[in-house]
């Protein structure tokens, strides 16, 4: 079974459209500069839904955001047990890195073990995200290579399911290639859905790329930090991928500084975990103490604003009691507060209305 391909949209349910509220302002000198629209959902592990900004069903793409679920599938094929993926390796399929030494090393030892080199990715290539891993490449005088790409990770992963599963590494991106068809069809049984409703795109790195509703997701999500209601199976693999990324948030973003490891080392108490998506997406979980079920949340700012992004999914982590009350310094800086310019004067703020 395969997701919907954008071919197929005309004759795909149509998503509802309905005008999201604007919940994040730009104030500058006492006035509101700007607005960003956004949809948001909470849901339970049981699929209850417990809260949202717009549309619940607003269908839109998770981007990098899926990475953990992803990451479920390498593990779920078996190929993490057979090539001896560590934790520390899960986690660098599971995020977004920086391309700091150690993420390369990381990457460069999922390849080897599966018998292959760089020149298997078909990610592109890409500057490392982190500033001080690109000034040192630069320093080098070296340029840039596919393990760099903060996907190469994920598709270290696809590649070593690929040689696992005997498929033709040349076409692991193929949208009807096992190893696609294989993460659609658990992405959608995480999500409660159907396989034929998830739309599928092509991602900045080439890999196929997901849309499904915001509820979906969310239940996705709240499902792998929850797995009770998941065939024992996945639910172990799911289980797997969640301990590596609080083992080791550093692999999913860097050391210092992203957003994502921020708050996994935040929500320490509550068993957060979180992945960002490029448009505007974020996604997270955690457990509920008052419930002890998992919840899952879901952003899409609509605009595709970043500075819109991370302060409503901190604002939003905040309310629902996955965060302190207190932020720690690393995570300020990615939340709604004052604006500076360049000379360090406050000019403005970033505020959030939930």
């Amino acid at each position: 079974m395969q997701g919907i391909k954008d071919k197929d949209r005309m004759s795909s349910p149509v998503p509802d459209e309905t005008c999201p509220p604007a919940v994040i302002e730009i104030r500058r000198g006492g006035r509101v500069e700007s607005l960003h629209r956004a949809y948001a959902c909470i849901v339970n592990s049981r699929g209850d839904l417990l809260y949202s900004l717009g549309s619940p069903d607003y269908i839109t793409y998770l981007r990098s955001s899926a990475k953990p679920l992803q990451a479920v599938a390498v593990q779920l094929s078996g190929a993490a047990d057979r090539f001896g993926l560590t934790r520390q390796k899960l986690a660098v399929i599971a995020g977004s890195h920086g391309g700091e030494s150690y993420h390369i090393e990381a990457v460069s030892e999922i390849l080897r073990r599966a018998g292959l080199s760089a020149e298997a990715l078909q990610c592109g290539v890409q500057p490392p995200l982190s500033p001080a891993a690109d000034q040192a490449l630069h320093a080098a005088g070296l340029e840039p290579t596919a393990l760099h790409h903060n996907c190469s990770g994920k598709h270290a992963g696809m590649l070593a399911t690929a040689v696992h599963t005997g498929e033709n590494i040349e076409s692991y991106l193929e949208s009807d290639s096992r190893v696609q068809v294989d993460i659609v069809n658990l992405i959608a049984l995480m999500a409660g859905i159907s396989s034929l409703e998830i739309w599928l795109g092509i991602d900045g790195c080439s890999a196929p790329v997901h849309a499904l509703p915001m509820r979906s997701a969310a239940l996705a999500f709240a499902r792998l930090v929850d797995p009770v209601t998941l065939p024992q199976r996945v639910a172990q693999a799911a289980g797997t991928v969640v301990e590596a990324m609080r083992t080791y948030p550093e692999m999913v973003g860097a050391d210092r500084g992203r957003i994502c490891t921020e708050l996994i080392r935040a929500g320490t108490g509550s068993g957060l975990i979180a992945k960002s998506g490029a448009e505007g997406y974020y996604a997270a979980a955690w457990m509920d103490p008052g419930t002890t079920c998992g919840l899952g949340l879901t952003v899409k700012i609509e605009d595709g604003a970043r500075r819109a992004r991370d302060p409503l999914a901190i604002a939003m982590l905040k309310k629902f009691g996955a965060l302190p009350d207190e932020l720690p310094e690393a995570l300020q800086s990615h939340a709604a507060g004052p604006i500076r310019n360049h000379k360090g004067l406050e000019v403005g703020e970033i505020t959030v209305r939930i």
